[in-house]
């Protein structure tokens, strides 16, 4: 089995077998219920007992489908506090990029499969693969500015910073727009199985 289907079956195990230590009584517990998790993605993976597999995943899924939504939602909210926390210190880049915390969930790789048999696809309209298609637009940059004329002669540096961020521009400006562009384009769709 190749690298991504293994990841797919682990990322699918791990949200439907997603308690955590603080739900056990001992740490002996939750040992036994990682281990048990494992050997189940051990054996889907290697292709071992995969009805039986299935019908365990099932069963857990049955009875515990208060407590997977439960675990769900505190990793959505603790990733949506993070992703906050970074706005507010102003972290830059592609390490926030506005994002909600199930969408942040996406970006780092969880979720594969949420709760209730949804499943959830990031998706480019088709308008937008259409035009990808043709080809990009470059887009021309403005200079620095400390080169562009005034009516009253050069502008300094300074005075071209000093008015940039008067009027809201930011270093990280272009980088931002263009994450903004690219995700607002995605759409995310669920489909029942």
């Amino acid at each position: 089995m190749d690298y991504k289907k293994e990841l797919q079956v682990r990322f699918r195990v791990e949200s439907i077998f997603n308690k955590t230590e603080d739900e056990f009584v001992d740490k002996t517990a939750y040992d036994d219920y990682l281990e048990e998790r494992e050997d189940i993605i051990f054996n889907l993976v290697e292709g071992i007992d995969v009805k039986d597999m299935e019908a365990k995943i099932a069963e857990y899924k049955r009875n515990n489908a208060d407590s997977i939504i439960r675990n769900e939602a505190k990793k959505a909210e603790a990733l949506r506090q993070k992703a906050a926390e970074e706005v507010e210190a102003g972290v830059p880049g592609p390490e926030r990029a506005d994002v909600s915390g199930t969408a942040a969930a996406f970006q780092d790789g969880a979720g594969a499969e949420p709760h209730q048999g949804m499943e959830y696809t990031a998706e480019i309209p088709s308008g937008a693969a259409m035009a990808s298609t043709r080809g990009t637009v470059p887009l021309t940059a403005v200079g620095s500015g400390a080169d562009l004329a005034t009516a009253s002669g050069e502008q300094t540096r300074d005075q071209w910073k000093a008015m940039a961020l008067a009027s809201g521009w930011t270093p990280e400006f272009q980088k931002k727009k263009a994450l903004q562009t690219a995700f607002g384009s995605m759409f995310i769709t669920a489909a029942v199985k």
